[in-house]
């Protein structure tokens, strides 16, 4: 898989996380604030993927 794909699905999952969290936040679950995490995760190691030489 190219390296591009990797880093544009990283970014999408932290989306979906992002989402998921602040529409559980909205609805009132309790959920610790792991969606947060995940998203920001998720982010990080899209953006850090993207930065890695071949």
């Amino acid at each position: 898989m190219d390296n591009k794909w990797k880093v544009l699905i990283g970014i999408l999952l932290a989306v979906v996380f992002l989402g998921g969290e602040t529409a559980a936040q909205l609805m009132g679950v309790k959920t610790y604030s792991i969606g947060y995490i995940l998203g920001a995760l998720s982010f990080i190691g899209a953006i850090l993927l993207g930065a890695r030489r071949r």
